[in-house]
């Protein structure tokens, strides 16, 4: 909600403001029964107290933090991240003890996962569609389809179909 030209002026309030949203995606991750390690995208322009407001967030959450500095070291500058993901994927660490999950089964059909993902992942009380993406929908599992997984686009600005929406919406309605 920080317009660009303020981007360069702390605003510890406005990253805790936006905190929601990661807050979201550690919900999410956690929903597949493995650990979350957040990037921060370090920019020369970040103080250490709107750093630290996202570590500290982040670990409220039972996840972890990796400063990352690429943008001004390149690729040196994220190594850090590389060795967290590489330490996670080698250690049999998860959440419950059982392992990665998946959101669905692959039987569940195409319509059904479409709604999983988006009530348990983009908060959305509800899936609409047209008759005809529906027919489309049905024509896909008819055809032997059903069993892939399926892919959900969204805007980058928020959880919902509106990018004015910020943080992390739930209970909104997403138009197929």
């Amino acid at each position: 909600g920080v317009k660009k030209e303020d981007l360069g002026r702390q605003d510890v309030e406005a990253v805790r403001r936006g905190c929601a949203n990661l807050g979201r995606h550690i919900e999410n991750v956690k929903q597949f029964g493995v650990p979350a390690v957040v990037a921060i995208n370090h920019f020369v322009s970040d103080t250490e107290a709107e750093i630290q407001t996202v570590r500290d967030y982040v670990a409220a959450q039972g996840a972890e933090t990796v400063l990352c500095k690429h943008w001004a070291n390149g690729s040196a500058g994220i190594t850090g991240l590389a060795e967290k993901v590489v330490a996670l994927a080698e250690t049999p660490r998860t959440l419950d003890g059982r392992g990665f999950k998946p959101l669905y089964a692959d039987e569940l059909p195409l319509w059904d996962k479409m709604r999983l993902v988006a009530t348990e992942i983009y908060g959305a009380s509800e899936v609409i569609a047209d008759q005809g993406v529906r027919n489309q929908f049905r024509d896909l599992q008819a055809f032997g389809f059903g069993h892939l997984p399926i892919c959900v686009a969204k805007t980058q600005y928020s959880f919902s179909t509106d990018p004015n929406l910020r943080g992390a919406p739930s209970g909104h309605v997403v138009p197929i």
